[in-house]
């Protein structure tokens, strides 16, 4: 598995008790369960229930059905993904920022 500077700044911050973002920590068992196959961080536009409030910024391992689930949040203008990469074995491949625009169509 490797790690970008980006995981390690965020292991740092949550090992110092700063939970800059909400969800799931960067080296959670989620990131490593064998149906996870994507990581988003998102920041949050309007209100929505289980999520929190407008200008929170989250962090989640998903599933493709939930995956599938926050694309249609975005296009709805719920939440902005800010990065995205896949999850092959716990290992995240970032996608570029082109790859948000594809997601809306």
């Amino acid at each position: 598995m490797s790690i970008s500077i980006y995981e390690l700044l965020a292991v740092a911050r949550e090992s110092e008790g700063v939970k800059a973002v909400k969800g799931d920590d960067i080296l959670c068992e989620k990131r490593f369960a064998p149906d996870t196959r994507y990581m988003v961080e998102f920041l949050m536009l309007e209100q929505k229930e289980g999520f929190g409030e407008k200008g929170e910024y989250h962090r989640y391992f998903l599933t493709k059905e939930a995956y599938r689930e926050l694309i249609d949040l975005q296009n709805q203008g719920v939440l902005r993904f800010q990065k995205q990469a896949l999850v092959l074995e716990g290992t995240l491949h970032y996608l570029p920022a082109q790859a948000f625009v594809r997601d809306r169509e």
